[in-house]
C-alpha cells in the first residue's frame, strides 16, 4: 500500500493525517508500504523513531519515494539527494528508491543518465536499487524513454511500471517492448486503473481520478502475462490516487477497497 493514496490531500497532509493513513493500512492486514520520504517525519522525531512507529503497526517499508534531482543532470545535487534518501533506506530497510522527473525539460539526457547513476551509487551501499518511474506528462513519458535511460546503467537501476501511467503513455501500452526487457529490470509494479479516455489534464487525473484495479481498461491479463514471461518479480504496490473515494468511505474502508481490487486482478490473471 502507498499510504499517501489514503489522504484526501497528499501534498498538504498534516502529521495526524499521515498517521491515520498508516493506521488504516495496518488495519487491513497489509504488511509493507511505499512511503513518501517527507511523510516519515509524521511518524517520529527521527528516522529510527519512524521505523519503530511502523514496526509497532506491523509495517515495513519496501519503497521510499522519490528522487527528483537527477533529471537536472547535476551530479552533485543527485548525489546529495541520494545520501538523504539513503538515510531513510538505512533506517527503514527499504529495498527500492523511486526516481521520477516531475519538471520538464531534461536538457541533456546523457547527463541526466549520469546523474541517475550517481543517485544509484549513493544508495547502493545500503543495498537499495533505484526504480525509475515514467510519467506520461513528463520528459520521461513512456516505457521506451525510461528503458533508454536505465538500460546502460545495469541492475543498480530498474523501472517502476505504474499501470495508470502505462495506460496513458503516448501511443498506448507497448507490450512488445515490455516483453523484451529482462524481467529483473522491472523492479516495482504500481496497481491502479484508468478510464477509456482521459477525464482531464493528465497530472490532475493521475492524482485525483484513478480507478480501482479491474474497474477500467488496463489489460491486466496481457500486462501481467508479459511480466511472468520475462520472470519479473517486482515489488507490488497499490497506488490508487482518488481522494473522493477516501472522503466518501474513510481511509480504512478505502484501503480495503484498494487491497481487495488489487488482489482480485492478481488472482484472476494467475489462473
Amino acid at each position: 500500500m502507498c499510504p499517501a493514496t489514503l489522504l484526501t490531500d497528499p501534498m498538504g497532509a498534516s502529521p495526524s493525517d499521515v498517521r491515520d493513513a498508516v493506521d488504516a493500512t495496518a488495519a487491513n492486514d497489509l504488511t509493507h508500504v511505499s512511503v513518501w520520504a517527507h511523510h516519515l517525519g509524521a511518524l517520529g522525531d527521527t528516522l529510527d523513531d519512524a521505523r519503530r512507529g511502523l514496526e509497532r503497526r506491523g509495517l515495513r517499508v519496501s519503497v521510499v519515494e522519490a528522487a527528483l534531482a537527477w533529471a537536472s543532470g547535476d551530479l552533485e545535487a543527485s548525489r546529495a539527494e541520494g545520501e538523504r534518501l539513503r538515510a531513510a533506506v538505512d533506517a527503514t530497510g527499504a529495498s527500492l528508491v523511486l526516481a521520477a522527473c516531475m519538471d520538464p525539460p531534461i536538457d541533456d539526457f546523457s547527463r541526466a543518465r549520469d546523474a541517475l547513476g550517481a543517485l544509484a551509487d549513493a544508495v547502493a551501499p545500503s543495498g537499495a536499487t533505484v526504480a525509475l518511474e515514467f510519467l506520461p506528462w513528463s520528459p520521461v513519458a513512456d516505457l521506451a524513454t525510461a528503458w533508454s535511460l536505465v538500460e546502460p546503467l545495469g541492475e543498480r537501476v530498474g523501472i517502476t511500471l505504474d499501470t495508470w501511467h502505462w495506460q496513458r503513455e503516448p501511443g498506448g501500452p507497448d507490450i512488445a517492448l515490455l516483453r523484451s526487457i529482462p524481467g529483473e529490470r522491472i523492479v516495482c509494479l504500481q496497481l491502479a486503473d484508468a478510464a477509456a479516455t482521459p477525464s482531464q489534464e493528465l497530472l490532475v487525473e493521475a492524482m485525483s481520478a484513478r480507478l480501482l484495479p479491474g474497474d477500467g481498461v488496463v489489460d491486466y491479463g496481457a500486462l501481467l502475462g508479459a511480466l511472468r514471461t520475462t520472470g519479473a518479480r517486482p515489488v507490488v504496490v497499490t497506488e490508487v490516487f482518488r481522494p473522493a473515494l477516501v472522503a466518501e468511505r474513510g481511509a480504512r474502508d478505502a484501503a480495503a477497497a484498494m487491497r481487495n481490487a488489487a488482489r482480485a486482478v492478481l488472482a484472476a490473471t494467475a489462473r
